[in-house]
């Protein structure tokens, strides 16, 4: 109830769009989206074809000897074909302009010359923000990394985009009460190229760029209870391979290396599953429907690993904009976006460093509660758009 006034301030503040830049956008991806589809038909060796059509570019792809059955995401992954990275990014740009550019335009309200999304402070049952119309929890920012710089400070403003440090780790670390994760922490050691060099058994110093990549994706994927295939799926995009069993060892060396962290999982994996529920730290409860098939009991315990985190980082970022709202609002001051754990403001250049100042601190303050064996901080950045350093 502390962060509803957050949540109208929010959704009254709206974002400012550049208009210009959307359009030079949405030139830019027309051209790309064009050039991958003329790449495609060379590559497929045909004159045209209905790329929307799921049966046609499976025969195509079928023809020159890719054995998909759909032309999924999923299943496309199973395959390492050039032509597959080309129809990845033709679909990209696709969805880019479909979803995102298209669409902009028609959410600035005419009167403020703003973006109002609405937001929803249940939206999801661990308690975090839900977003529609449009949805600002989804904007592009991996393949289209410069997407959010349409999003901009009014004259004379700047925008102050903060975020927590590594907080679901950070989470995981306190829950389990592991050693290791809290003495790297502590210490300011990195934890993936520790958690590198305990997988593949070398020293910090000679762990490799690779290394490190691959231990940042189990570091990250545990807690949502991953596995082999999804370990394989999430390596690719670093243009990392391994096979079965390399993909098995890695994760068996993870949760031989840190065992407080593997005995939380299992413990509250087993007690969720025999309650229907699990808690936050803030005394969030979270209940599940009772499991009727083995596919369903095992997306149950890989709930129960993750939501007791997500939801807490929810309930800190609550307690947070709560708090923040009784600050800044009075000051002119605008919230205009919320991502998970990271919280977006405009405000004059002359009130940056005082924003930036007060929102870190009450966002430290607010996981102070609950984060007690570590560290745990936000970090601040100001710039004439929506980006984080």
């Amino acid at each position: 109830m502390k962060a509803l006034p957050a949540i109208v301030w929010l959704e009254l503040s709206g974002i400012a769009v550049d208009t210009s830049k959307l359009e030079n956008f949405r030139a830019t991806a027309q051209g790309r989206r064009e050039t991958a589809r003329i790449k495609l038909l060379e590559m497929l060796g045909v004159e045209d074809i209905n790329l929307r059509s799921t049966q046609q570019l499976k025969k195509e792809l079928n023809n020159i000897g890719i054995p998909v059955e759909n032309t999924k995401k999923e299943e496309l992954a199973k395959y390492n074909h050039p032509v597959l990275f080309q129809l990845q990014e033709y679909k990209d740009t696709e969805k880019l302009l479909n979803t995102f550019i298209d669409k902009m335009s028609g959410f600035i309200n005419p009167k403020t010359g703003r973006v109002h999304a609405d937001y929803f402070q249940i939206g999801a049952v661990t308690g975090r923000l839900a977003c529609r119309n449009p949805n600002m929890q989804q904007q592009p920012s991996k393949k289209f990394h410069d997407w959010k710089e349409i999003f901009i400070a009014e004259n004379g403003n700047k925008i102050v985009t903060a975020d927590y440090s590594q907080i679901e780790l950070r989470i995981l670390a306190q829950l389990s009460g592991d050693d290791e994760y809290i003495r790297a922490y502590k210490e300011g050691t990195d934890l993936h190229r520790l958690t590198a060099s305990k997988v593949f058994n070398k020293p910090l110093d000679k762990v490799t760029g690779d290394e490190r990549s691959v231990a940042k994706t189990v570091n990250f994927g545990i807690a949502y209870g991953m596995w082999v295939p999804s370990l394989q799926a999430k390596l690719k995009p670093y243009g990392i391979e391994v096979d079965e069993d390399e993909a098995r060892n890695i994760i068996d060396g993870f949760y031989n290396a840190y065992p407080k962290v593997t005995k939380y999982l299992n413990t509250i994996s087993s007690l969720g599953m025999r309650h229907l529920s699990v808690r936050t730290l803030a005394g969030r409860l979270i209940k599940f429907e009772r499991p009727e098939c083995k596919k369903d009991q095992s997306g149950v315990k890989r709930q129960c690993k993750n939501f007791p985190i997500q939801g807490l980082c929810a309930d800190m970022v609550k307690i947070a904009i709560g708090n923040i709202f009784l600050k800044l609002e009075p000051l002119g001051v605008k919230f205009i976006a919320t991502v998970h754990d990271e919280i977006v403001f405009e405000c004059t250049k002359e009130q940056a460093d005082f924003v930036k100042t007060t929102v870190m601190d009450e966002m430290s303050k607010a996981a102070s509660r609950f984060i007690t064996d570590l560290p745990c901080y936000a970090e601040a950045f100001t710039n004439d758009y929506w980006h984080k350093d």
